[in-house]
């Protein structure tokens, strides 16, 4: 059963985003808003939270995707500025690599904070389902990504 209403709502979502993206009438701040929502909902359905779990979960884990993606987004502008670049030199190319391990390493240190605050609500198996389920969620996405590529 779990299984089935997983599918039901990545389904649902994948059509949800397509619709939207079609309409244009969504902003991406909107959409990025509601796959964020949908992604903490899916995470939460899978590590199973209790009812008074759910409240703090949905609080903490907003906010360390926040910080995440600050630090990526930064370092996303970064990569493809360099990437547009003809010009682009060995200097600058070194610059986005060490960028691009030091955003890896902040994120590790989010994520360590982060397991410290969870921990106090969340049992160690609810900890290691999340990260079970985000990995999941991910490659779930990713499949997703891929069919509509090859329908296209």
């Amino acid at each position: 059963m779990k299984k089935v209403l997983t599918l039901i709502l990545l389904l649902a979502f994948g059509v949800g985003v397509s619709f939207a993206q079609e309409k244009g009438k969504k902003s991406r701040e909107e959409m990025r808003k509601e796959f964020n929502e949908f992604k903490m909902k899916f995470i939460a359905q899978e590590i199973d939270l209790k009812e008074d779990q759910q409240k703090q979960f949905f609080e903490l884990y907003g906010q360390m995707n926040e910080e995440r993606r600050k630090i990526f987004e930064q370092t996303r502008r970064l990569e493809r500025k360099v990437k547009k670049d003809p010009q682009a030199t060995e200097e600058d190319y070194a610059s986005v690599s060490r960028a691009l391990t030091e955003a890896k390493e902040k994120d590790a240190a989010i994520e360590k904070k982060y397991d410290a605050k969870f921990s106090t609500f969340l049992s160690s198996k609810q900890l290691f389902q999340m990260k079970a389920a985000e990995e999941k969620f991910r490659q779930k996405m990713e499949e997703m990504r891929h069919k509509r590529g090859k329908r296209k």
